[in-house]
């Protein structure tokens, strides 16, 4: 007798050998390895270049807190490098996801989405705050809306989810 999961794990595995298998290359246009040529959606580039904008900033930042560690003698060392040191991962973090926007990676979409929120909290720490920071909190407001709801519209959806 034949389980359900029985019936799953040879699908699974007869995909997967679908998958690997070699796919003949179209002679006729030898510039493309065999794979088609896909015209990306305008949203999808804008939320490419939004998450790139977003990773320039923070990498930025980064480079701002390094010179700051040399320029000035910071109170407590040791945090002032801890606090680059984050930037700069999440600065990594943020290029590698404005490379798999672009991409159209699936596994984007999480990344984006965590980090327009955390973008969020912070941009709202800026305009509860001092008075001179409060326009750059409006402005990551904006960022982290925009790119938030251009995440779920239609055409980023279907791009992102589709299967390649």
């Amino acid at each position: 007798m034949v389980t359900r999961l029985q019936v799953k794990v040879k699908t699974f595995f007869k995909e997967m050998q679908e998958m690997t298998e070699n796919k003949p290359q179209n002679p006729t246009n030898s510039g493309t390895n065999g794979l088609e040529q896909t015209r990306r959606s305008p949203l999808v580039m804008l939320l490419g270049a939004l998450v790139s904008i977003e990773a320039l900033l923070v990498t930025a930042g980064a480079i701002y807190f390094l010179s700051r560690i040399f320029l000035e003698t910071p109170q407590n060392l040791s945090g002032a490098v801890v606090i680059f040191a984050i930037t700069l991962v999440i600065a990594i973090g943020l290029v590698a996801t404005a490379i798999g926007a672009f991409r159209t990676q699936s596994w984007t979409r999480g990344a984006i989405v965590t980090w327009q929120i955390l973008q969020f909290a912070v941009a709202t720490s800026f305009v509860q705050g001092i008075q001179a920071w409060q326009p750059v909190g409006w402005l990551l407001i904006v960022f982290a809306v925009g790119t938030a709801v251009l995440l779920f519209t239609r055409p980023v959806i279907t791009a992102m989810t589709a299967e390649k």
